[in-house]
């Protein structure tokens, strides 16, 4: 294999991997912002499990307080009722004092609903602790892991950026020309690998003649798609 092939091989491999690189480096505020996102939900999760408690203790102090007046109505009632001596009047009271027990029946009902409701939720809370503890654990891992290999990649760019220029330093001046003109326009799809006779970008064939010439080592382009070609087995 010529000078030439392996150093237009490496130079494609090289700014393909450069441009992955750069692409999961750009990712990377993108992923964060998604752990983030997952972070602040879990958050919210656990915030709203405690606000939710709070809000029930309220509503059954409420509740609890409008049981009493309750109480304090219907005891009132039932003394009125005692000494009514008009049926009608009686009958009137009678009617008020079923409201007013039917009223109490479904405070207390809904003074039950709120204890088991808030049972539940206070048996949750080591479970919704945990969940929260692990969810700010995790983000942090991410964090270290996140910037380990951001580090990782950025040592692997440079590396490779250096290693680019010593490949394409190597290149015949004439070589050298074309390469910059065609990279200047196509980037890292500059190049392309031709194998059994087709080129592995545009799927365009050569003849036979054209492909032992490449592969001797010319320097040539693709008819069709102008890419700079190297062999593969």
């Amino acid at each position: 294999m010529s000078s030439v092939t392996s150093a237009l091989r490496e130079c494609h491999r090289l700014r393909v991997h450069l441009r992955n690189l750069q692409a999961e480096i750009d990712r990377g505020p993108r992923v964060l912002q998604d752990h983030q996102d997952e972070l602040e939900a879990a958050r919210q999760a656990h915030k709203d499990h405690h606000d939710s408690i709070t809000k029930l203790k309220l509503k059954q102090r409420e509740d609890e307080g409008t049981l009493k007046q309750a109480d304090t109505r219907l005891a009132k009632l039932e003394e009125q009722l005692t000494g009514m001596g008009v049926q009608k009047e009686y009958v009137a009271k009678k009617h008020e004092i079923e409201m007013a027990q039917t009223k109490k029946g479904e405070t207390e009902d809904a003074i039950l609903a709120t204890i088991m409701e808030l049972e539940e939720k206070t048996a949750a809370i080591p479970t919704v602790e945990q969940t929260w503890k692990q969810a700010q654990a995790d983000f942090k891992e991410f964090q270290v892991e996140a910037a380990e290999r951001l580090a990782g990649m950025k040592a692997d760019q440079e590396a490779c950026t250096v290693e680019l220029a010593e490949r394409e330093a190597t290149l015949p001046p004439d070589v050298k020309r074309t390469y910059d003109s065609i990279v200047k326009a196509k980037g890292p799809d500059a190049l392309a690998a031709t194998k059994a006779r087709v080129c592995q970008a545009c799927r365009t064939s050569m003849t036979e003649v054209q492909f032992n010439v490449l592969r001797s080592g010319v320097f040539r382009t693709c008819a069709t798609c102008g890419r700079m070609q190297y062999p593969v087995e």
